[in-house]
């Protein structure tokens, strides 16, 4: 059990951190693109100040969305046998795609910007799934004897 919430930890932490990332730099690239001069210092700081300021309201939404997408996933799974792996990066991928639409539904707008085209929501899509990724690799069962705090 310790392991399980361990591995969630990790896994919201991996997909805020993936999520964040890539949408500070989708949108610095728009800034670019319109001739804005962006360099690298200009990518860190921007980097930095978007990971502090949504932790306090991007983080616990991926949160509960995670919360119930990786015990549905252990559900099909237990039904549905298969690579957990995939699995888990799948549900994971679903439970950012399906946030960022309820979001837009309920709010009739993106709160996160970068998920107003097809490849912001595809980039989000992929940090749900590099947390899945994590959840699925750090709950794995050890072999046979390892310590285990379970």
């Amino acid at each position: 059990m310790t392991r399980r919430i361990g591995a969630f930890a990790c896994a919201v932490l991996v997909t805020y951190l993936a999520g964040s990332l890539l949408s500070t730099q989708m949108i610095l690239q728009e800034f670019a693109s319109f001739g804005v001069p962006v360099d690298f210092a200009t990518r860190i700081t921007a980097t930095v100040h978007d990971l502090a300021g949504l932790a306090v309201t991007y983080l616990p939404i991926i949160t509960i969305a995670s919360l119930v997408a990786y015990p549905v996933t252990a559900l099909v799974l237990r039904f549905v046998p298969g690579p957990g792996a995939v699995a888990y990066a799948i549900g994971g991928a679903a439970a950012l795609l399906a946030l960022h639409s309820l979001m837009f539904a309920v709010l009739g707008m993106h709160p996160l910007p970068a998920t107003r085209t097809g490849l912001g929501m595809a980039l989000q899509a992929a940090a749900g799934a590099i947390g899945g990724l994590t959840f699925a690799a750090v709950a794995r069962p050890r072999p046979s004897g390892a310590s285990d705090s379970t």
